[in-house]
């Protein structure tokens, strides 16, 4: 199952949608199991715009 978690900060000047298409570019980086080949997970770290103080990570689906 492919599982796909975003990290975003709260307390930015504007809102991150849960989306890879965010407008402040999130990194995706895989996650793999020690005996997969292929990714089982992709983690979403957006980029504040400013120092933020507060991030959530929630699990889309």
């Amino acid at each position: 199952m492919h599982k796909v978690v975003h990290i975003r900060p709260l307390d930015d000047v504007l809102g991150h949608e849960e989306s890879a298409d965010c407008l402040c570019g999130p990194a995706g980086e895989g996650v793999y199991a020690q005996t997969a080949a292929e990714a089982v997970g992709m983690i979403y770290r957006h980029h504040a715009l400013r120092p933020c103080h507060d991030w959530e990570a929630s699990a889309e689906g």
